[in-house]
C-alpha cells in the first residue's frame, strides 16, 4: 500500500470512528471539497462537510446507541471502499416511524474517491429495506 492509499484509508476509519462513532469532526478539515457528490442507493445528492454532523445527530436521535463496526477497509490508488455493520437500538423518530424498541443490525458498503488526498466523491449502498424490516417485526409484535 502506498503512502497516500494509507493516508486516505485512515481518513475512511476516522468518518466512522470518530464522525460517526464519536460525533467528533475536526478530521474533515482541509480533507474534503465544499461540495461532494454522494451516490447512495441509485441517487445523487451534493453533501458537504457541515452536514455531516446534522447527518450523525439525526440518525443518533432515533438510535441513542447507534455503533458503526469497520470489518474491511480496501484502499487502491484514488479509491478506498469500506464493509460495515451498523447497529442501533430504535429508541428515537426515524423515516416516519416512532419509536419501536428494535435492535436493528444493518450491512452498509461504502467508497470513497480521493484526489491529491481530499476526498471528492462518495458512493453508498445500505440496506434500506433490512432496517425497515427489523424495525417493522418489532412494532408489529408490540
Amino acid at each position: 500500500m502506498t503512502r497516500g492509499e494509507q493516508l486516505n484509508a485512515e481518513f475512511v476509519k476516522s468518518v466512522f470512528e470518530d464522525g460517526w462513532n464519536r460525533a467528533s469532526f475536526e478530521f474533515l478539515q482541509g480533507k474534503t471539497v465544499s461540495e461532494i457528490p454522494f451516490h447512495y442507493n441509485g441517487t445523487t445528492q451534493t453533501v458537504t462537510p457541515g452536514s455531516l454532523p446534522d447527518l450523525v445527530q439525526a440518525w443518533r436521535t432515533a438510535f441513542p446507541d447507534l455503533a458503526v463496526e469497520i470489518r474491511h477497509v480496501i484502499a487502491q490508488e484514488d479509491l478506498v471502499a469500506a464493509a460495515l455493520t451498523v447497529r442501533g437500538t430504535h429508541l428515537g423518530p426515524w423515516a416516519g416511524r416512532e419509536a419501536s424498541g428494535a435492535e436493528v443490525s444493518v450491512e452498509e458498503m461504502m467508497v470513497f474517491r480521493f484526489e491529491d488526498g481530499v476526498l471528492v466523491e462518495m458512493w453508498e449502498v445500505f440496506d434500506e429495506h433490512g432496517l425497515d424490516a427489523q424495525m417493522d417485526s418489532r412494532t408489529s409484535r408490540a
